[in-house]
């Protein structure tokens, strides 16, 4: 009897126990099983197929070269260390490094780019490696300015001086310029004809002015480069070298533009500094275009005994297309000489409603006019009553 309960005990401990510890494998050429029940978890494989089960921290993936599986309960579970891992939150240890799960901060790495093929020998590698790609090259811009847009010089005969411009590489690339006199050529010299210019640098070129002749001169000064052309306009008065008369020609700002079949007027001074007396002069009036044509003349007398001042218009017909004239005043007394000039614009001819439009006061005047013509229709089609409560609010609704 005793013998009999020995081993029904023994029995019933056995399967007690198996709860606890249990392994057994089992192989062949094409299966293998590992089977581990106890605080760890299962591992099922084969050459072409990974199972891995676990109640506890994951230490195991299901996966082989042709086959991955990752059990949804899994996620309920923090991953051992060196466990493949997508992100810290994954990872008992709290730390997901290189995409392995780690106890222990991620080391940082510093990674210093280098130039010319790094350190020690070898031939400098080719600069491969981690470097950005580099940046497409900027378009290249060939561009300048010139100034001033004009010049313009006073000089008696036989006497000479220099003024300067100005040209200006603004673009991104080197260009080369010739420069080139247009019409006025036996009285300005230029210092420099041909040359070159870099990137954001400039030219300080001089313009000597000559004396040759008297009369008033006007031409432009050609600035060429490899892409465009631009221009200065110059003009030089030449008077006698003896001052018993002077002239002065001005022209007020609002006619520096003139539209084109409007009217041109100059402020006319002419000075009497040498004669004691009354004396008659000669004013000979002149237009010219920029090539030195004179498309304008007229001229009338004055007795002159220390200064007259006058206004002096002049009607620009069609034969004045949109362009720069210079308006000339030449004065004769005897073999004495002076003359005086200014620049002036004449601008395409606008539309008379344009011009009306653009004028501040004129739509001032119209605004008002429309005002005063709707309130007139109001009060001839509302009666007098409903005119003001509209205007006063007076007599609402609601109001006994």
């Amino acid at each position: 009897m005793s013998n009999k309960k020995f081993w029904v005990s023994l029995i019933f401990a056995f399967f007690f126990l198996i709860n606890y510890v249990f392994a057994a494998q089992i192989n062949s050429t094409n299966y293998e099983q590992v089977v581990i029940v106890s605080a760890g978890g299962e591992n099922i494989s084969s050459s072409s197929y990974n199972m891995g089960i676990a109640a506890g921290i994951i230490s195991k993936v299901v996966s082989s070269s042709s086959y991955i599986n990752r059990l949804g309960f899994f996620n309920l579970f923090l991953l051992a260390d060196g466990r493949p891992c997508a992100s810290a939150s994954q990872c008992q240890g709290g730390f997901c490094c290189s995409n392995l799960c780690s106890s222990s901060s991620c080391p940082v790495s510093t990674t210093t780019s280098t130039s010319g093929g790094g350190t020690g020998g070898g031939g400098g590698g080719g600069g491969g490696g981690g470097s950005l790609p580099s940046a497409k090259p900027p378009i290249p811009v060939k561009e300048f300015s010139v100034s001033p847009s004009s010049i313009k010089e006073e000089l008696a005969l036989g006497a000479a001086s220099t003024r300067t411009f100005r040209i200006k590489n603004t673009g991104s690339e080197p260009m080369n310029f010739d420069l080139e006199l247009m019409d006025i050529g036996g009285f300005v010299a230029l210092s420099d004809i041909s040359f070159s210019i870099g990137p954001g640098e400039e030219k300080v070129v001089e313009a000597g002015f000559i004396g040759k002749k008297l009369g008033s001169y006007i031409g432009k000064i050609l600035v060429r480069s490899d892409e465009e052309e631009k221009s200065i306009i110059a003009v030089v008065d030449i008077s006698s070298d003896q001052a018993l008369f002077d002239a002065k020609l001005d022209i007020p700002p609002a006619y520096k533009e003139v539209e084109q079949g409007g009217e041109l007027k100059a402020q006319i001074t002419l000075l009497n500094v040498g004669s004691p007396k009354k004396v008659d002069v000669a004013v000979t009036y002149l237009i010219k275009d920029t090539r030195g044509n004179v498309i304008h003349e007229s001229s009338e007398t004055f007795a002159v005994e220390k200064q007259t001042s006058y206004v002096k218009s002049f009607k620009l017909g069609e034969k004045f297309g949109p362009e720069d004239y210079l308006v000339i005043a030449e004065v004769r007394y005897g073999n004495l000489f002076a003359v005086s000039s200014e620049l002036f614009k004449i601008i395409p001819k606008q539309t008379s409603i344009k011009k009306s439009l653009g004028s501040s006061s004129t739509f001032k005047y119209i605004s008002a006019l429309a005002l005063l013509i709707g309130v007139l229709l109001v009060l001839a089609l509302t009666p007098l009553d409903r005119f003001l409560k509209r205007i006063f609010n007076l007599g609402g609704k609601g109001r006994n």
